[in-house]
């Protein structure tokens, strides 16, 4: 599965979620953050650096959903092993302190053999 299907279908489950997904240039904006999840009021919102490339920008939005209960949401198995190692890296990290680790940019196509 190539990154851009990979994006798609975590934006889709967002959509089954009700978490908007924005896209904005954020530096153009003076915010040096790659993105992510926020609530303004009662809208859950994904923001997303446009500069980004692909795999920052799966980083990123998977780290964001991976917040979330995604058992009963159908997803392919690509999709689901790369939430399931955000939602584990998130669970393990919350042991002793409270720092999220940076995020890194992975190249998802390699996992896949593609």
């Amino acid at each position: 599965m190539n990154e851009t299907t990979i994006l798609q279908n975590l934006e889709a489950i967002a959509e089954k979620l009700d978490i908007k997904v924005n896209y904005e240039n954020l530096r153009k904006r003076h915010v040096f953050s790659k993105g992510g999840f926020c609530r303004l009021k009662e809208d859950k919102i994904v923001i997303i650096d446009t500069t980004l490339n692909l795999s920052e920008k799966i980083d990123v939005l998977a780290d964001a959903l991976s917040q979330f209960d995604l058992e009963d949401i159908y997803m392919p198995p690509a999709v689901r092993k790369i939430l399931a190692g955000k939602s584990n890296k998130n669970t393990s990290d919350d042991k002793g302190h409270n720092e999220k680790p940076e995020l890194k940019p992975h190249n998802y196509t390699e996992d896949q053999g593609t």
